[in-house]
């Protein structure tokens, strides 16, 4: 399976390299890699300044990235997107003047945190799509979305999640692609879908000592073998009835993170210092799913549902056998999560999209540490000016139990058909809690982490 996997990734960037070397002698890439063959390309910046505790610098990210399309025949389309990165700041500042909090996570042995490689090369996505009179595939590294509700994940869960920059990077770069197979049969009515996932990937939190630490890969954790009987798969069945989309879905995966991410949260020391012999793992899910979402005029109406099977949560420690040690105990609970949205427009062309989402954990009990009903608001305000060339918008997130926000405006620009300037915040709103205890706080954990940025991205 690993050689598998690495053929396409080495066959992508040789390509790459033959584009660009075609290119600086003045010979046409179309010419070499035939007519069939369409590239978009963008090289972009982006600068943050924490205005916080401890302002500083603390991104300099400059990246090219190239997506390329190659028509095979009208029945197969090849299209693979490759990034190429580099954060100039971590040339100009070592990590404990980026990160205003180092001592925040406690341990019984002093951090050691590796330098940061300001360098990153990435194969985001490398697939294949294959079209028949009623079926399409879609073979390779690739991104796969279900549901409705945007943010909040419900039953868009295929996919894990990348936080090294905690949920700020737009929402296709926090997720991280996976090699599967996709499927889509369509029926005279409905389309019944298809995913495969061979390849296990799970969350991925920031480096340790990186300024958007949060969660912490907990010691001794134990990932299931790549093999086949450890694949994922989902299905859907999607249709139309009376103006309304709406789908069912089946997912059978691992889940993303692991039992003890919630209960060692800014933990870094031994894990056998509060449970002797536990050993974290990730732990294996179903997911029932259900969506729909109806348009009327201006106003788009949507829902989505999820019930799920074999959670484990993280407990507070507690001594269990009564040895005198400290346990982390695993409790399996099933539980249920909904959103809801509104898609409408305001006079004066201000584009509105709200949404909310709860989530219950059945036959809980006190020594859970997330609570039995978690719930999430979200609120984008959107409007377009000189004829639709500046962009005005501002996210709020809003988490109810723990009362704490994030406030993201943004003005972006179109200057021309091939450059596009941004200005921004990042503002977080809350309490950061107290880790040690076990007192999580998903925005508040980053309070003085408020930042301005700009980008530019140039495209050709």
């Amino acid at each position: 399976m690993r050689l598998l996997l690495l053929f396409p990734r080495t066959f992508f960037w040789m390509a790459l390299s033959l584009i660009v070397l075609c290119t600086s002698s003045g010979v046409s890439a179309a010419a070499v890699l035939s007519e069939k063959l369409s590239l978009h390309q963008f090289i972009q910046n982006e600068t943050a300044y924490r205005v916080g505790a401890s302002p500083d610098l603390t991104k300099l990210l400059n990246f090219y990235q190239i997506e390329a399309r190659y028509d095979l025949s009208r029945k197969i389309v090849f299209t693979a997107v490759g990034r190429l990165a580099y954060d100039a700041v971590y040339d100009i500042r070592d990590l404990t003047q980026i990160n205003p909090f180092q001592n925040r996570f406690a341990s019984s042995a002093p951090r050691v945190i590796p330098k940061a490689d300001p360098f990153d090369a990435d194969l985001r996505e490398f697939y294949a799509d294959v079209y028949f009179s009623k079926v399409d595939l879609r073979i390779g590294r690739q991104i796969a979305r279900w549901g409705v509700i945007e943010g909040f994940r419900i039953t868009d869960e295929i996919n894990p999640l990348d936080f090294r920059e905690f949920i700020l990077r737009p929402l296709t770069d926090r997720y991280i692609p996976v090699w599967m197979l996709k499927g889509d049969l369509y029926l005279s009515e409905m389309t019944l879908g298809l995913v495969w996932i061979p390849d296990l990937r799970f969350n991925r939190p920031a480096d340790p000592g990186w300024e958007w630490e949060q969660f912490q890969t907990p010691p001794g954790l134990v990932e299931p073998p790549q093999n086949f009987q450890n694949s994922e798969f989902g299905l859907r069945v999607s249709g139309y009835a009376k103006g309304a989309d709406w789908a069912l879905s089946y997912f059978d995966a691992w889940d993303d993170f692991p039992t003890a991410s919630r209960t060692i949260f800014g933990l870094s020391g031994n894990i056998a210092e509060r449970s002797a012999g536990f050993t974290p793992r990730y732990h294996r899910l179903r997911t029932f799913g259900f969506s729909i979402s109806k348009g009327q005029g201006a106003d788009v109406i949507k829902a989505e549902l999820a019930y799920i099977i074999g959670k484990h949560f993280g407990t507070l420690p507690t001594d269990a056998d009564n040895d005198g040690i400290s346990d982390i105990v695993e409790l399996k609970r099933d539980h249920l999560k909904y959103g809801l949205g509104w898609d409408t427009r305001l006079p004066k062309e201000v584009d509105v999209f709200i949404q909310f989402s709860q989530q219950f954990i059945l036959n809980h009990e006190d020594l859970i540490i997330a609570e039995a009903v978690e719930s999430g608001a979200s609120i984008l305000f959107q409007r377009e000016f000189l004829y639709n060339r500046l962009l005005a918008k501002c996210l709020i997130l809003y988490m109810v139990n723990d009362k704490e926000a994030l406030i993201r405006p943004r003005l972006q620009y179109q200057w021309s058909d091939h450059l596009i300037l941004a200005l921004g915040a990042d503002v977080f709103e809350g309490k950061a809690g107290n880790v040690q205890a076990d007192d999580f706080r998903f925005i508040g954990f980053f309070d003085q982490n408020d930042r301005v940025y700009t980008e530019a991205r140039y495209s050709f």
